[in-house]
C-alpha cells in the first residue's frame, strides 16, 4: 500500500512508556502496485535479500526483488528516495519472474542468481543500471548452475559455488556444486576447485554469512568431491593452488571419517583468524579458531566437558555471535558449567573464555539468559538477554537490552514492565543511533515495531505504529549511508519498503563513524599504514603528561586538523576535529597504552600515550 511521506510523532498518554516525540521522517519508497519480496528472517545472507552496496566516495544503493503486474518479480534498486526507487531491468521479459535469489554485495554492485527464461538459473551482476545488469556466464549449458554463496574475496573478485554438467554427473551420491571465482566478467569467471561445497551447510543458525572472508581468503564448508571427509573447513584465496582442506575436525573413532563437523557462526576476527562453532566427537559443539592451517585450527575451549549416560559428550555450544569483535574479543552465546547458557567472550587464544552470569536465579547453572546477537554502540557492546521470568523473585525482568564494557554488564532500564520481554532483534547502527525491532507481542504496543536510542542509556523511542493494537511486522533493517531502510511484511513474499531519515541532535560523523566499507587490513597493518603516512624525520608530535590520567596536551609543528586515539586492538576510542585546543580529555578511557594520531595539513603524526 502506498503510504506517502509522513512524520511519526510519539504522543504522551496516560501510562505511556513512550515519553518523547520523534523528529524523524518515514518515507514509503515503492510505487503504487509494487511489493518487495524480502525474507523476514534476521539473517544477513538469505534467499530473498535486501542488499546495500557502494562505497563512501560514491554513495550507496540498496537492491532487492519486487513485483508488479506487468513485469513479475524482478531486480529493483533504491537510493533512499521514492524517485530513486525503480526496476533495474526486466530480466525475464514480460510478466514472468526472474526469481532473483541469494543476492550479495560486490563493491558497488550486487551479484545474484536469476533466470531470464532462456538460460536457466545462472550468475548475474548489476550496478543498478539496465545497461550494467547482465548475465555473467552461462555456467551450466544444459540446465541450472544454481549459483550461491557469493562472498567477496578481495578488491576485484568474489567466490561462489555453482553446478556444471560435470559436477552434476560426477558422483553417484548426487549432484555437486564446485568452487568458482569471478571478477564480474565472462572471461574472469572460472572453476577453481572440484569439491562438494555446502551452502548453507549442515548447521545454519548464523545470523551473518555462511562463509566468511578473513583478510583476502574465504573460509567455506565442503567435502572433497569423493565424499571421504564429510562437511569440514576449507579455505581459498581464489586460486586453485590456494584452495585447501584445512582440517578434519570431526573424525570417526579409530581415524578416517565422513562425519560432518557442523561448522557455523563464522566471524572474521580482525582479519587475523576465523572464529567459528564446530562439532567434534570428543567435545560436541564448542568454539573454535583457525588461521587457515591445520596446526593453527583448534578448539578454543571445552566449555562442557561432561558426558551423557551413553558416553556421548554434551558440549556447550557457540552461537549468536556478534558480526564484529569488540575490544579484542568475539562475543557470543556461550556455556559455563557455573553459569549455564550466557553471553561470553573470547580473544581466540586457546583456553580463553569468559562468561557473564546474567540470569542468577538459583541454581544459576540451570537458569540461562540466552544472550542474543549484539553490536558495538556508544563505546559498549549492546545485546539482549534475560534476567529471569519469575515475578516472585527479585531482579527478574524478562528479556531486555543490556550492555557491557567488557568488564561488567548493565541493564539500563526495564523497558517492558515486570517479566515481559523486549527481545530486541536486528540491532543496527545508523548515523550514531541504534535501532531494532521487538520480537515480543505482549503487550501489543511493543510487537514487531521499530525502536531507537541515541546513546546507550537513552530510553527507547518507538518509531513506527502502523498497526495500533497489533504487530507492525517490521523486519530487515539496513544502514543506507546513514539512513535506515526497513521492510514491513504484509503477507508471504509481499512487503512494503521504507526509509527513515533521522540524525540525532549531536550527531558527529567523525565520532559516529559508519563502518560500511570493506576492510582487508589486520590491526597491525592499520597502525603500520598510519605510520607510513607519518611525517618523515624526527618525531614532531609530543604529548604530555605521559602517562596521563584525565587530560593530555599535544604539540605538533603543523596546523592540527583532528586528533584520534586507537586502543591496541585498532579500535577508534576518541576522535576530535575542528581543533580549538590542544587539550584532550581521556578520563573515560581505561588504563592502558593508546596510539595517538594527529592529522595536520602536511600529514599524520603518531606517538603512544599511556593512561594510568
Amino acid at each position: 500500500m502506498k503510504k506517502g511521506t509522513f512524520l511519526f510523532l510519539i504522543f504522551l498518554f496516560t501510562g505511556s512508556i513512550f515519553a518523547q516525540e520523534d523528529e524523524g521522517t518515514i518515507v514509503s519508497l515503492l510505487p503504487e502496485g509494487v511489493l518487495a519480496n524480502i525474507d523476514d528472517n534476521r539473517k544477513e545472507a538469505r534467499f530473498k535479500n535486501l542488499v546495500v552496496a557502494g562505497e563512501k566516495t560514491i554513495g550507496y544503493k540498496a537492491f532487492f526483488a519486487a513485483a508488479d503486474a506487468a513485469h513479475g518479480e524482478e531486480l529493483w534498486v533504491t537510493n533512499g528516495t521514492p524517485e530513486g526507487t525503480f526496476m533495474v531491468k526486466d530480466i525475464n521479459p514480460g510478466s514472468g519472474s526472474s526469481n532473483i535469489n541469494w543476492m550479495a554485495r560486490f563493491n558497488n554492485k550486487v551479484v545474484f542468481a536469476a533466470d531470464d527464461g532462456e538460460n536457466g538459473m545462472e550468475l548475474w551482476i548489476s550496478d543498478g543500471t539496465e545497461a550494467g545488469t547482465y548475465m555473467v556466464k552461462d555456467i551450466h549449458e544444459y540446465g541450472d548452475s544454481d549459483p550461491r554463496g557469493f562472498t567477496q574475496i578481495n578488491e576485484n573478485q568474489f567466490i561462489f559455488l555453482a553446478m556444471d554438467f560435470e559436477s552434476e554427473t560426477y558422483s553417484i551420491r548426487g549432484p555437486q556444486s564446485w568452487l568458482w571465482v569471478s571478477d564480474g566478467t565472462e572471461a574472469g569467471t572460472k572453476l577453481i576447485y572440484e569439491c562438494d561445497m555446502r551452502w548453507p551447510g549442515q548447521d545454519w543458525t548464523s545470523w551473518w554469512n555462511f562463509y566468511c572472508r578473513v583478510k583476502r581468503n574465504v573460509f567455506f564448508k565442503a567435502d572433497n568431491k569423493d565424499g571421504t571427509v564429510g562437511e569440514e573447513l576449507w579455505i581459498t584465496d581464489g586460486t586453485r593452488a590456494g584452495t585447501k582442506f584445512v582440517k578434519d575436525i570431526n573424525t570417526e573413532p579409530g581415524g578416517g571419517g565422513t562425519l560432518n563437523s557442523a561448522i557455523d557462526n563464522m566471524i572474521n576476527f580482525y582479519n587475523e583468524k576465523l572464529f567459528f562453532k564446530a562439532f567434534s566427537i570428543e567435545s560436541n559443539n564448542e568454539p573454535w579458531a583457525s588461521d587457515g592451517t591445520e596446526e593453527g585450527t583448534y578448539e578454543i575451549f571445552d566449555s562442557n566437558p561432561t558426558f551423557e549416560d551413553s558416553g556421548f559428550p554434551r558440549g556447550g555450544g557457540a552461537s549468536d555471535a556478534g558480526q564484529f569483535p569488540y575490544k579484542g574479543h568475539v562475543y557470543f552465546r556461550a556455556w559455563s558449567m557455573d553459569a549455564g547458557c550466557e553471553i561470553g567472550k573470547t580473544n581466540l587464544e586457546q583456553g580463553n573464555l569468559h562468561v557473564f552470569d546474567i540470569n542468577t536465579n538459583h541454581p544459576t547453572n540451570d537458569n540461562h539468559s540466552f544472550g542474543d546477537v549484539g553490536v558495538e554502540y556508544d563505546g559498549v557492546y549492546m545485546f539482549c538477554a534475560a534476567t529471569g521470568f519469575n515475578p516472585d523473585l527479585p531482579n527478574n525482568f524478562g528479556g531486555e537490552l543490556h550492555y557491557t564494557d567488557g568488564e561488567t554488564v548493565t541493564m539500563p532500564w526495564d523497558f517492558v514492565p515486570g517479566t515481559g520481554c523486549m527481545w530486541v532483534k536486528e540491532l543496527t547502527v545508523a548515523s550514531g543511533s541504534l535501532y531494532w525491532w521487538n520480537e515480543g507481542g505482549d503487550p501489543v504496543e511493543y510487537a514487531r515495531k521499530l525502536f531507537r536510542i541515541n546513546d546507550k542509556d537513552d530510553y527507547p523511542i518507538r518509531i513506527t505504529d502502523f498497526n495500533p493494537g497489533g504487530p507492525d511486522r517490521i523486519h530487515t533493517l539496513r544502514n543506507l549511508g546513514g539512513d535506515l531502510l526497513f521492510s514491513r511484511r504484509l503477507g508471504p513474499g509481499e512487503n512494503e519498503l521504507y526509509v527513515y531519515n533521522y540524525r540525532k541532535p549531536d550527531f558527529d560523523p567523525e565520532k559516529d563513524v559508519e563502518f560500511l566499507d570493506i576492510e582487508y587490513r589486520t590491526r597491525d597493518e592499520i597502525i603500520n599504514d598510519i605510520r607510513k603516512n607519518t611525517i618523515a624525520g624526527t618525531n614532531k608530535l609530543m604529548v604530555y603528561p605521559n602517562p596521563a590520567t584525565d587530560i593530555f596536551e599535544f604539540y605538533v609543528e603543523d596546523r592540527a586538523l583532528n586528533v584520534k586515539l586507537f586502543d591496541l586492538s585498532g579500535r577508534l576510542v576518541i576522535s576530535e576535529s575542528n581543533i580549538r585546543s590542544n587539550a584532550v580529555s581521556v578520563s573515560a578511557l581505561k588504563t592502558g597504552i593508546y596510539n595517538v594520531v594527529v592529522t595536520g595539513t602536511k600529514g599524520n603524526y603518531v606517538t603512544k600515550l599511556v593512561i594510568k
